[in-house]
């Protein structure tokens, strides 16, 4: 006799981004920044909510020049987007996050593979982020993508620009640069 499933798992896909979808885009970075409750590493402020979501002119730059993609589910809901931007012989992976019912599902591995397909289209010679070293969904999940940490005085100005701006609001010792060769013609 056959189970019937009430529920069965969504199908995901990956889009680009649409420019009305920036409010879900905001909702999506705050919810998955609920992650990070209790481990001391972002601010939550006096309420003990993450402080402000991705700006919306930095999301809007991102579907200026064709930059972020979306992870949605079988009814086209978004649970997940990437954003990134372009730094010279870099992609940079600005920001990933995935809803975290929907998360360890594939979803942001998907979304680092569109990523990496783009910095291959544009002829970028790395993909490059800045993570949390040792939390498990960020700096071990980059690894595992063949991702490998550069040395602080390896990086390049832009780098260490981003690092002197997260310096204000996290102990950046904590984080790193990850990147990661473009393969070119497989």
């Amino acid at each position: 006799m056959a189970t019937l499933i009430d529920d069965p798992a969504p199908a995901y896909r990956v889009r680009p981004a649409r420019g009305n979808e920036i409010g879900e885009l905001q909702n999506i970075d705050l919810a998955s920044a609920s992650l990070f409750r209790g481990t001391g590493l972002i601010d939550f402020g006096p309420l003990g909510e993450p402080t402000q979501p991705i700006p919306e002119d930095r999301l809007r730059q991102g579907f200026g020049e064709g930059l972020i993609w979306v992870a949605v589910d079988d009814r086209d809901e978004v649970v997940g987007f990437a954003l990134c931007s372009d730094r010279g012989p870099d992609l940079y992976l600005d920001q990933l996050s995935v809803l975290p019912r929907h998360g360890r599902k594939g979803l942001g591995t998907r979304l680092v593979r569109r990523c990496l397909q783009e910095a291959e289209a544009r002829s970028h010679k790395r993909i490059s982020l800045s993570t949390f070293r040792k939390v498990a969904w960020n700096g071990p999940f980059y690894r595992k993508l063949g991702f490998r940490e550069v040395p602080v005085w390896r990086l390049q100005d832009w780098q260490s620009d981003i690092r002197e701006l997260q310096r204000t609001t996290m102990d950046v010792r904590l984080r790193c640069f990850m990147q990661r060769t473009v393969k070119r013609g497989r």
